[in-house]
């Protein structure tokens, strides 16, 4: 099965990023991945500092200036800066401080056809912070310039959706499916972890601490084929086992439960390394990750949980798994758009409102998404999404239009789509439709629709009940594989659905027509 073999890329894929931070956790510097950085991808930035924060708000400032780069901060102290060439991952100088603030002068170490990072460790507020996302270049003039990443631009323009008024940060206090900030077990939990703290940047970091050091990645996740994963907050808080997403949906809500603004993001994630080295890691828009953002202060700050947890949940299933213990960090804590691109291209920047975009989907057919998250489609014939058009949470079919098949892969990997009810002029669902749809809830599919194909709703985990018309003449293999709450209903002659399925719906009723 292309799509299961495919997550378990995915999945995998994440895991071994998890890994890599934790080698950048014990030897600093990450540098088995630096040797292979790509310097004509290494385009200087138009900013020359970079601010970060520590979990109190406290500025940290790196800037570069003529030939030296400058380090300001009231808090921080237990300095230790090196700074280490990508050709060779060698240290070329290095300081060793006390001091708050520094200036360290770094042009007569450095060539100008190489590109360097900063091995950065700090402690501040009382917490260390250790980074090696920032990088730096001579021209030729000898003047030190910042380097960009190779998909900082594209996430610039991915976050304009992040939007600051007051309606739109209150519509990111609301629940959201798999994100219940509103149940009663959820606020207790929240309460709890945040009691006696008083404003939003304890509570937030409170809570991401609570997920970092009491939770785990659950490695048997990856490769099990028969069971159905839930990656619901109020599952998760119990369980403290989870992927990705399952930590991202948790600090939402918990933070949603305190009042404190947040989504969950999704996108794609490799090092820097692999941005600059591999095109189509830079082109990629098939999310591969998830992580979360938070408002503090007037501003949109990114974290990722998943990179600070070094928990995790091993063994041959999910109910004989042991956990092993790491050490929790903090480095991915509200991370400035500059360094967190070093590591991370937004596709869906904000996962409750979506991009205003529209265009054609098909010969004769076309779609409009506006900010609320309804996708309209209006035309006729066969409609297929292009890749990468997947941020909304509702589907509209335009009257009048007479749309007669759902294309291959036309919805897939459409995670935040809870209902869809297609017109009667439908047909046809082509193979892998609504793939991986999983928090598809209900479908109504019509009176007259003759095929569904292939993994059609594989991994469509939410969905409880579907009405499968008489008029269906076939059901191609794991069109409903994975669905561990269905009710499906068939009709006498596709009785045998689900055969070959890994995880069957719950409840098969075949009709005597």
């Amino acid at each position: 099965m292309l799509v299961r073999k495919l997550a378990a890329v995915i999945l995998t894929g994440a895991v071994l990023f998890n890994i890599t931070a934790a080698v950048n956790a014990d030897t600093g510097a990450g540098i088995r991945f630096k040797n292979s950085v790509d310097i004509s991808h290494c385009d200087v930035a138009d900013y020359d500092q970079i601010t970060m924060v520590d979990h109190k708000g406290n500025p940290i400032v790196i800037s570069v200036s003529g030939g030296s780069i400058r380090f300001t901060s009231d808090e921080a102290s237990s300095v230790v800066l090196n700074m280490r060439n990508c050709s060779r991952n060698k240290s070329v100088a290095s300081k060793n401080t006390m001091d708050h603030s520094f200036v360290f002068d770094a042009a007569d170490k450095m060539e100008i056809d190489d590109v360097y990072y900063l091995d950065l460790k700090f402690r501040s507020s009382d917490t260390m912070i250790k980074t090696d996302s920032i990088y730096i270049r001579k021209d030729d003039t000898g003047t030190l310039r910042m380097v960009k990443s190779p998909v900082y631009d594209f996430n610039l323009e991915r976050c304009k959706e992040m939007w600051t008024d007051a309606d739109s940060l209150q519509e990111c206090l609301e629940p959201q499916n798999d994100i219940e900030s509103d149940d009663p077990y959820v606020i207790s939990v929240s309460n709890k972890i945040c009691e006696g703290l008083d404003n939003d940047w304890d509570k937030a970091f409170a809570i991401y601490s609570y997920i970092v050091e009491n939770f785990a990645y659950d490695d048997v996740q990856i490769d099990d084929e028969h069971y159905a994963y839930q990656d619901d907050a109020v599952s998760l808080l119990r369980r403290k086992v989870s992927i990705c997403e399952g930590f991202s949906n948790v600090f939402v809500a918990l933070c949603r439960a305190q009042g404190i603004p947040s989504v969950v993001e999704f996108g794609v994630t490799y090092s820097f390394a692999e941005f600059t080295s591999i095109s189509s890691n830079r082109e990629e828009e098939w999310p591969n990750h998830a992580w979360a953002a938070v408002f503090l202060d007037g501003e949109w700050r990114f974290v990722d949980p998943t990179f600070d947890n070094h928990n995790h949940f091993e063994g041959d299933d999910h109910e004989s798994g042991t956990i092993r213990k790491g050490s929790a960090e903090y480095n991915y804590f509200c991370l400035p758009l500059e360094m967190f691109s070093m590591e991370h291209k937004i596709c869906d920047a904000d996962t409750y409102h979506s991009i205003e975009s529209s265009g054609s989907c098909g010969d004769s057919a076309s779609y409009r998404i506006t900010r609320d998250g309804t996708l309209t489609i209006s035309g006729s014939g066969e409609i297929s999404l292009p890749e990468g058009v997947n941020g909304f949470r509702r589907v509209v079919f335009e009257e009048g239009s007479n749309i007669t098949s759902i294309g291959n892969r036309c919805f897939i990997d459409c995670d935040l789509l809870t209902e869809v009810i297609l017109p009667d002029t439908v047909t046809r669902i082509e193979d892998e439709a609504f793939n991986t749809c999983e928090d598809l809830h209900y479908i109504y599919l019509p009176e007259g629709l003759t095929y569904i194909g292939q993994e059609a709703f594989d991994i469509c985990d939410e969905l409880t009940y579907v009405y499968v018309p008489d008029s269906v003449t076939t059901i191609g293999k794991y069109a409903f594989d994975d669905c561990p709450r269905l009710i499906l209903s068939v009709p006498k002659s596709q009785r045998n659905v689900g055969e070959y399925d890994y995880v069957p719906p719950y409840r098969l009723i075949v009709r005597d027509k």
